[in-house]
């Protein structure tokens, strides 16, 4: 009967054999080709699997209800329950900053009229997106800072569509990056600049561009 040591003494050499013949085996090019052939298949059929699943237009309009469902929902969530008033000066003064001076009367009405207007984005695509929120084009402060804005859904506003999604519609990207999809330089790439879009939006709700 072979004492612990002994075991433990055969164990380790077998690891051993085991971890040369592993090493001899990878430094072989014709193993190391092998392998890496192996694993482009593998991607490839993965790839030309994803691409049949786009292909077929029931599966693009499934994942595109899925997105406007997903949408729809998050519209109908209830607002989070007020804060307390009791804010440090400090607070106020940040919240005011991000939040830029109130709009004036007739702000408010254009903006309403952007608001009713829908994804001006996804507009000009032949597409229909209601839910948006409202993209300032030049910030919050400036003179008619309320009046350059855009409505813009949520996948053109600030969140990446999932990847599926963006193979389909390449123009569905965020004007504010996410992660390291979209930014200003792509969105204006695959839908118009911002000031065109602009235009384009005042020229859809009747009103006069004044910039």
């Amino acid at each position: 009967m072979l004492l612990p040591e002994e075991v433990y003494a055969k164990q380790k050499e077998a690891a051993m054999r085991r971890i040369t013949r592993q090493k001899e085996k990878q430094a072989d090019p014709a193993y190391r080709e092998k392998v890496l052939a192996k694993q482009r298949q593998s991607m490839e059929r993965s790839r030309a699997k994803k691409l049949n699943k786009l292909a077929d237009p029931a599966y693009r309009e499934k994942l595109v209800e899925r997105q406007k469902q997903k949408r729809a929902e998050k519209a109908m969530r209830k607002p989070p329950a007020a804060k307390s008033n009791k804010t440090s000066l400090k607070q106020r003064k940040a919240t005011k900053g991000m939040m830029g001076r109130t709009p004036t009367a007739d702000e408010r009405r254009i903006m309403d009229l952007i608001g009713s207007l829908g994804c001006i984005a996804c507009l000009i695509h032949g597409e229909s997106t209601p839910n948006i929120s409202l993209h300032h084009i030049a910030g919050r402060t400036c003179d008619n800072a309320h009046k350059k804005v855009l409505g813009l859904c949520d996948h053109h506003h600030q969140h990446a569509a999932p990847i599926e999604v963006r193979v389909v519609y390449p123009w569905l990207v965020p004007v504010h990056a996410c992660g390291k999809v979209g930014g200003k330089v792509v969105f204006e790439k695959e839908n118009g600049t911002q000031m065109e879009l602009l235009k384009l939006t005042y020229e859809k709700i009747g009103e006069t561009f004044p910039f």
